[in-house]
């Protein structure tokens, strides 16, 4: 009894200050339920960003189960478009004591609306921008970080590849983390309740 009434009074409390879990509410309007993420327009010069964007999108939005996820805008309450605007670099060093290797920067630009279905902008947002620097050597890789350890290469792979190949795999772990931080960002705002 006395466990209940203390499960009882934190719950009480943490509401009463505004503390919610993830996905367990929506600052959407209550009829809003199903939402139509259609394939992302790209106006980068990163051809592939496109699908690389929409999964993200359509994984963020699925995952806490506030909202249905569908292809087709006649199934929905709600359409959220997305731009990705571009795709930029912007070389800087790292220097040690006896070595200077190159580093990229890269960052996502993207605008995103979610409107109803008749029209009614319910969210907008045109300024969605994320950066994420990744090395373009061996020598800048951290091994132990973990986005190397969420990424596709291993740190044995390191020996067997030249920079130009460690670049090319950083760099496209590097855009699919910027999709999924861009997408985290956009649930965030226009779903997910304010704390």
């Amino acid at each position: 009894m006395l466990q209940r009434f203390a499960l009882f009074v934190i719950a009480a409390t943490l509401s009463s200050c505004g503390y919610t879990f993830q996905g367990s509410g929506s600052v959407l309007p209550p009829d809003v339920k199903v939402i139509a993420i259609p394939l992302a327009q790209n106006a980068s010069s990163e051809s592939g960003m496109t699908n690389v964007v929409t999964e993200a999108m359509q994984d963020q939005f699925e995952r806490y189960g506030v909202v249905q996820v569908v292809d087709d805008p006649n199934e929905a309450d709600a359409v959220l478009k997305v731009r990705i605007v571009k795709v930029t670099r912007n070389q800087r060093t790292s220097t040690s004591k006896t070595d200077t290797q190159l580093q990229l920067d890269t960052v996502l630009t993207m605008a995103a609306e979610l409107r109803r279905v008749t029209g009614q902008v319910l969210w907008r947002d045109n300024n969605i921008s994320v950066t994420k620097a990744f090395g373009t050597t061996s020598g800048v890789v951290v091994t132990t970080s973990p986005d190397f350890a969420s990424g596709t290469l291993g740190a044995s792979d390191l020996n067997n590849l030249d920079d130009r190949e460690i670049s090319r795999g950083q760099e496209q772990d590097a855009l699919r983390s910027l999709a999924q931080e861009a997408a985290q960002q956009v649930y965030n705002s226009a779903v997910a309740p304010d704390f």
